[in-house]
């Protein structure tokens, strides 16, 4: 019997937080030890995995319809990462994109052990509404088909607010893995006062802290996907255990342990 694909959002309260790059960075690592993976361009509007890896119009959601899976997806041989992409719709207006995101992804499950979609910013409007992505595929996703969410949020001001406020409107702490995200410059928040602040909402995935390294991946002239094997920051590590995955198979940079929570 051919195993279901676990599938998990990416998505915050604000934009400008790496939310894509994240799905990309998670999709890349999980490919790079072993898992079959699929990432999904699951913001219509924006598309940023489709501009980043520079996929052609050719390759587009509505396609996966009408030629079958197979035909649209961008293998990784293309992507130059350790995944397969499903682009987005090459009408981003298209009224049957929910519908057309929802069919492809149940058929990706078949296809693949991690499916990783890249989603657009949410909050409680978005989350009731059911014509939207984070109302019409998200929830019920989460809600009935086990799917879990990792959610980048700010460290001050509106990005930290508005994400807050999207936890809360959200409402599934259990099936929620947050990353707080820290510019270059900026001082960790600490474990302690992230958990404080995110009980009841979310876990704690540990924070993203973006530095020289981070900031050359994110360069489009090096159409990087993600870490080297056995670089991966600790954060990207627990997504990926978050996602399903079996953490042992990473190791610190340089060691031969595992990171000591994965054990």
């Amino acid at each position: 019997m051919t195993q279901q694909a676990k599938i998990t959002f990416v998505t915050g309260g604000s934009g400008g937080i790496g939310k894509s790059a994240c799905a990309r960075m998670l999709a890349h690592t999980l490919g790079l030890h072993g898992y079959r993976t699929g990432l999904v361009d699951g913001n219509p509007g924006q598309q940023s995995q489709r501009s980043y890896l520079r996929i052609p119009d050719s390759k587009a959601l509505e396609y996966a319809m009408v030629d079958g899976l197979q035909a649209a997806l961008v293998k990784p041989r293309d992507t130059g990462g350790a995944f397969a992409l499903l682009a987005g719709p090459a009408d981003p207006q298209s009224r049957d994109a929910n519908r057309d995101y929802m069919e492809a992804i149940i058929g990706l499950r078949s296809m693949c052990r991690m499916i990783i979609v890249d989603s657009d910013r949410i909050d409680g409007r978005l989350w009731d509404d059911a014509s939207s992505f984070a109302g019409g595929l998200m929830r019920p996703m989460v809600e009935e088909a086990g799917a879990r969410i990792i959610f980048r949020i700010g460290s001050t001001g509106s990005q930290l607010d508005d994400g807050l406020a999207a936890l809360d409107a959200i409402g599934h702490a259990d099936a929620t893995l947050a990353i707080p995200v820290a510019a270059p410059g900026m001082r960790a928040g600490g474990a302690g006062r992230w958990r404080r602040m995110l009980s009841g909402l979310a876990s704690y995935g540990g924070e993203d802290l973006w530095d020289a390294r981070s900031a050359a991946l994110l360069d489009p002239k090096r159409r990087a996907c993600g870490w080297p094997k056995g670089m991966e920051p600790e954060w990207l590590v627990r997504c990926a255990v978050w996602a399903g995955a079996d953490g042992k198979r990473w190791r610190p940079e340089g060691g031969g342990r595992v990171w000591p929570w994965t054990r």
